[in-house]
């Protein structure tokens, strides 16, 4: 397995862990967190395309989006007020920076 492969992997990884603890996340706060419920869902189709994107041959935009996605999606729930925030949005943060370093 190549480097830029194994780095993809990971941060697909670190994508999926944090896409489901931040769905985890809004969803145990009593009433459902909409916003929380859509970044979540968001950092898991980036984790998504940043697998596919290395997984797959001449597609380099896909790890690219797919990074960025995770990238602004993390920034997203660490600023915005009522959001996850915490260690959920660095791991989406470092998912996608990881995922930059990859593609």
């Amino acid at each position: 397995m190549s480097e830029k492969r194994l780095l993809a992997f990971l941060a697909a990884i670190l994508g999926l862990v944090a896409g489901v603890l931040i769905l985890a996340a809004a969803a145990g706060q009593g009433a459902l967190n909409v916003i929380g419920i859509v970044l979540g869902f968001g950092i898991l189709y980036g984790s998504y395309l940043i697998y596919r994107g290395r997984a797959s041959w001449f597609s380099w935009g896909r790890t690219r989006t797919g990074a960025l996605i995770n990238l602004v999606l993390g920034l997203v729930t660490l600023f915005v007020p009522g959001g996850v925030g915490g260690i959920l949005s660095v791991l989406a943060i470092v998912s996608g920076f990881l995922g930059l370093l990859a593609a």
